[in-house]
């Protein structure tokens, strides 16, 4: 089976977040899985990039199987993002592609290097070396067709809280896990029991790759399920990097995996939409302990008292 590659490169206006925007179009008319490059992330000091070339546009890729539906889903995508410039001024050029069944894996791969999370964590694909300095924690992710390679700004802030956050000991919980990426985080930071639950299966296979890539104990895994599900028993610490609105819906029912203790992190959040996350943090029980903004995106953290 062959793909359509579809890439939309663009120019931001302010500081509206274009990547999910153009994401968001991607969605609504059934493309789910997408890359995001975003040339401004540094690779790692030192990494030798061969014959890469680092991508000098910001772009949105997705791809589409070539079945006779494809043009109709091409145009439908191009009317959206028409509609999209005209209200927000973002500008968007669209160039296809086809992608021979054979060429997927590297068609996206080319994009993906070793990059510094933080300080100490570096996330470097499966297929790349790189010899870690003292002090850095290595972690090796196989995306696959699942969000989450560590270059996003949301990713980041979260693993940056969770080095913080996490001691020897902690129990974790993690909504929404995508590749699996926190999950590991939290591992290597000290936790010594998580679940990653998310209902996409896709996801929670690449995640469970992902555990066993780096070596992660069999107290850590993931599950096809929700939040809702997970009743009787309380985390330590529990992360969701995911949309503003799921985090306001999640946190009516968090009280099912907290004790008065826990921590709670979460990310994926406008900085617009940070009254609301906040409010609504008040009003389930949450008291606001600290929140950190990159670029458009806050990650907020928060203790459970009173829950």
């Amino acid at each position: 089976m062959a793909w359509l590659e579809i890439r939309v490169t663009y120019e931001a206006k302010g500081d509206l977040p274009a990547d999910e925007l153009l994401a968001d179009a991607f969605s609504a008319v059934g493309i789910g899985s997408v890359s995001v490059t975003l040339p401004d992330v540094e690779p790692v000091e030192g990494w030798d990039p061969g014959g890469y070339t680092q991508d000098t546009d910001y772009a949105v890729t997705g791809y589409v199987d070539v079945d006779g539906r494809e043009e109709g889903t091409l145009k439908a995508l191009e009317e959206r993002l028409i509609d999209l410039s005209s209200r927000s001024g973002i500008v968007c050029k669209v160039t296809t592609a086809m992608i021979p069944d054979t060429d997927w894996n590297e068609s996206w791969k080319a994009n993906f290097k070793p990059v510094h999370l933080t300080e100490t964590f570096v996330v470097k694909p499966t297929w790349e070396e790189y010899t870690p300095v003292e002090g850095e924690l290595v972690i090796a992710i196989d995306p696959g067709m699942a969000f989450g390679t560590g270059t996003h700004p949301t990713t980041r802030l979260c693993v940056e809280m969770i080095e913080k956050h996490t001691a020897e000991g902690t129990t974790v919980l993690d909504v929404g896990t995508g590749s699996g990426i926190l999950l590991v985080a939290a591992a290597l930071s000290g936790a010594k029991e998580g679940l990653g639950v998310d209902n996409d299966p896709v996801a929670v296979e690449t995640a469970a790759e992902n555990l066993a890539l780096n070596g992660i104990p069999a107290s850590f895994s993931v599950e096809c399920a929700d939040l809702i599900s997970q009743t009787g028993k309380a985390y330590d610490l529990v992360v969701a990097n995911i949309l503003a609105e799921v985090v306001v819906e999640l946190l009516g029912d968090i009280h099912r995996v907290v004790h008065k203790d826990s921590l709670v992190i979460l990310s994926g959040i406008l900085v617009e939409k940070g009254p609301m996350v906040e409010q609504r943090l008040s009003e389930t029980g949450f008291a606001l302990l600290e929140s950190h903004a990159e670029e458009s995106w806050l990650v907020m953290v928060a203790k459970a008292d009173g829950v």
